[in-house]
């Protein structure tokens, strides 16, 4: 009996080209290239490679690689230099807690094509005003999604003009000049500790459509005059995710007379499709939570019932 053992040069193209996906570009050449010249020639062909530096690999970065105009994503976990313009056909840039050196790089020169950005920083110093500076006012043309989270952010003063082409955002600041500077967002993530003054004084978007209210602080909602002046700026949503935290320290009967925003959003979001409300719970000191938990079928059944005609509004609670 003859056994026909396959071997990687046997395969297809098109496999070798799936396979390539499961690699990002420093693993696939040191893995193919030069091995012969028909792989060689297939890397040569890609055109959607990304590149993850998590440490500094000088052999690998300032090798004449044949990698550098087909990488479309960057993902940087390292605080050491890298030049950014070696990359002129990037599409996706994700980095998380950049130098000052790394974020002045960050501009139209270094990614003229550059759609989705994501920047995960600690505090709002100038570095990264100049990088919100450039992201509001149309610094990169062809940006269409952004996540720019940090426990800072910008001052309220800064002055930008407009991102048009900005459809998807995910942010921490509460700097009222956002959805101003974004007249065509559609997705809104708002990540914040509270519902302040400062994000209520912007004026009315009529463009967006999903919104994503993240709220941190375990401190219970009483004054809900806030949400309100925020949902009633925003019309047109269609899809609402509120994410709120409840300490186990407070009383179990906040939950059993909340209205789960009811009045608001009836008031304020006529064309409300769809609607979530996330309640975490929050026991950090370990609190028997068991009385909790005998009544949290109570109240889900509170929700449903000021809900009642709306199958795709439901509350989670984890």
């Amino acid at each position: 009996m003859i056994k026909n053992f396959s071997t990687l040069e046997s395969l297809p193209n098109e496999i070798l080209f799936d396979l390539y996906g499961y690699f990002d570009a420093q693993e696939l050449y040191k893995s193919f290239y030069n091995l012969n010249s028909r792989f060689n020639y297939l890397l040569k062909s890609l055109s959607n490679l990304s590149i993850h530096f998590r440490s500094l690999n000088t052999h690998l970065i300032y090798h004449p690689m044949i990698f550098f105009s087909q990488i479309r994503t960057l993902s940087i976990y390292s605080q050491e230099n890298i030049n950014f313009h070696q990359f002129p056909n990037l599409r996706s840039l994700i980095i998380w807690s950049p130098t000052d050196e790394q974020i002045f790089q960050i501009n139209k020169e270094s990614f003229p094509s550059i759609e989705y950005l994501c920047v995960s920083f600690s505090i709002a110093k100038p570095s990264i005003c100049s990088l919100y500076q450039k992201i509001f006012s149309d610094g990169f043309p062809s940006l269409k999604s952004c996540y720019l989270c940090g426990c800072e952010s910008p001052k309220n003063s800064i002055q930008w003009s407009q991102s048009p082409n900005l459809q998807y955002l995910h942010t921490t600041s509460n700097n009222s000049s956002i959805l101003h500077s974004c007249p065509n967002l559609y997705s809104l993530t708002l990540d914040l500790l509270i519902l302040d003054d400062l994000l209520i004084n912007f004026r009315p978007h009529f463009n967006l459509k999903r919104l994503k209210l993240i709220i941190n602080s375990i401190i219970w909602l009483h004054d809900e005059n806030n949400f309100e002046i925020l949902f009633s700026s925003l019309p047109n949503i269609e899809r609402l995710s509120f994410h709120k935290t409840f300490s186990i320290i407070n009383s179990i009967d906040i939950l059993f007379n909340y209205n789960w925003l009811s009045t608001i959003i009836i008031h304020c979001l006529p064309l409300l499709k769809q609607f979530t409300y996330h309640l975490h719970i929050f026991n950090l000191l370990n609190i028997d939570q068991t009385d909790l938990n005998v009544h949290l079928p109570r109240i889900k059944e509170n929700f449903l019932k000021i809900y009642k005609n709306q199958s795709k509004f439901s509350l989670k609670i984890n």
